[in-house]
């Protein structure tokens, strides 16, 4: 029932925040969750996680609509040109995406921790495009409820004008084969909205969404996180005064106002609070941040199902407190 209802809501109500002669272009990225720590991982199942159908199953029948499928691509795929990915790997993508689709979620798949790109982009770009040459005609006659995302997190040595030349070749190079398919790419930065205003955009910017990720304030949401240098001085962080509440809105406000200048649909593409802040302030986090996407037609995605930012047990097959405060 909650699944039908919500299905019924996306149809009715909020989409993406863009402008209105664009809605109907857009796919309705509204309620996601990204299947964090799987096919990432430089083997799937190294960090703890599989893939398993049954999580497909039971994203949709919670009432989400999108999954994202974050995917590292660069540690499956030749050195050398034409950098050849694993036809196994492809298969198992292909698996994955073919699950979602058959639970009538829309599919967001990206390149993800392709490392090389931040430390050396100047000996990789080629190879990125070499890569999306392959996915996007591997998956060419896909509906259009599989999204193209094509890298995350630009950072580092992806400076914003090394990432202004290349992103533009690597949508030429997917429009090659799937000329209406929609693209998202996002700023540098690690995808910051603080960084929106270095991303020069094109004058077609038709089937196009840009992305930003949201972990503000870092020092909480990141607290205790072993892979962040000095995050366990942050411990005992909470969230929740007015000035947290303020902060929040009149970020998103920002966003909001950009994506209005720009004539552009924007998507915020990952948000969460690592599992070592406290629960009470990880869940009225959770619910801010997306009543806050939400209050500004913001279609969002949450980091992430069943890891240290999860929502899902995989052992029990159960939800946790922050679903509801996802899909309340």
């Amino acid at each position: 029932m909650i699944r039908w209802m919500l299905m019924l809501m996306g149809v009715l109500g909020v989409t993406l925040m863009l402008p209105a002669q664009a809605q109907t272009e857009a796919p309705r990225l509204n309620r996601c969750v990204n299947l964090g720590n799987m096919l990432e991982a430089p083997r799937e199942g190294e960090w703890g996680l599989v893939v398993q159908q049954d999580f497909l199953v039971q994203m949709a029948d919670a009432g989400f609509d999108t999954v994202r499928i974050p995917v590292k691509w660069s540690g499956h795929a030749d050195q050398d040109a034409p950098y050849t990915i694993e036809p196994a790997f492809m298969r198992r993508v292909q698996q994955v995406v073919d699950w979602a689709l058959a639970q009538d979620l829309q599919a967001v798949l990206n390149i993800h921790h392709y490392d090389e790109m931040a430390q050396n982009p100047a000996a990789h770009e080629a190879r990125l495009i070499g890569l999306w040459q392959q996915i996007a005609a591997h998956f060419a006659d896909y509906p259009a409820a599989l999204v193209f995302e094509l890298l995350n997190e630009p950072n580092t040595a992806l400076t914003a004008d090394r990432w202004n030349a290349l992103y533009p070749q690597l949508i030429e190079t997917v429009r090659a084969s799937n000329p209406t398919r929609q693209i998202i790419f996002g700023p540098v930065n690690w995808n910051s909205l603080y960084a929106l205003d270095e991303l020069e955009l094109p004058d077609d910017r038709s089937n196009l969404i840009v992305t930003f990720h949201y972990y503000e304030p870092f020092q909480f949401t990141h607290q205790g996180a072993e892979w962040v240098d000095g995050s366990g001085a942050w411990r005992g962080t909470i969230w929740g005064t007015r000035a947290d509440y303020r902060r929040l809105d009149e970020d998103f406000a920002a966003v909001k106002a950009w994506a209005e200048t720009h004539q552009v649909p924007v998507w915020l593409g990952e948000f969460g609070a690592y599992s070592a802040a406290d629960p009470t302030s990880r869940r009225l986090y959770t619910q801010a941040v997306r009543e806050s996407a939400e209050a500004n037609g913001i279609g969002w995605c949450y980091w992430e199902l069943a890891s240290g930012f999860g929502i899902y047990d995989a052992r029990t097959q159960q939800f946790n407190d922050l679903y509801r405060a996802l899909i309340p």
